[in-house]
């Protein structure tokens, strides 16, 4: 689900898992490294060291703008001499922000929400077709697809 980071209400939180496989060779200086990417990215903290055969935590902060273009970044280590790109993808979910709203808000705000990669399509069944049909799990799948859950009115 969504999490707000701290810096900020319009980012995203993602944490970030370091390994160190190797058995007995440390890494230095672990940086966030910003590329132009078209969101915005709050890196990490430098890591100093990352000793052979440990993990570490870090966090970095996305604002996606409302886009679902990837965010892309690298990371370097050594002091420079490697770095690796990382791509994060943002899910149609990730999009979402939960609003609580009653019934005439809503409406008030309706409106706005036409045009907004809003599909109306429509299709022809017969009864049999319609028989096969299981609507619990279409509801399902669109919400999965959507990342989120149905409330109840």
């Amino acid at each position: 689900p969504r999490t707000p980071y701290r810096r900020s209400s319009n980012m995203v939180h993602v944490e970030l898992i370091f390994t160190n496989t190797t058995a007995t060779k440390d890494i230095y200086s672990i940086k966030c490294i910003k590329l132009k990417s078209g969101v915005n990215i709050d890196g990490f903290n430098e890591i100093d060291v990352l000793p052979s055969s440990a993990s570490i935590v870090s966090s970095i902060g996305i604002d996606f703008n409302d886009k679902t273009q990837p965010a892309s970044f690298d990371v370097s280590f050594d002091g420079r001499q490697l770095s690796t790109p990382l791509s994060i993808s943002c899910h149609v979910g990730e999009l979402i922000e939960q609003k609580f709203l009653n019934e005439q808000q809503f409406n008030q705000n309706l409106v706005n929400l036409r045009g907004m990669n809003e599909i109306n399509d429509s299709i022809n069944l017969s009864e049999t077709q319609m028989g096969k049909l299981n609507f619990t799990s279409i509801q399902a799948k669109v919400l999965q697809c959507a990342h989120v859950s149905s409330v109840p009115s």
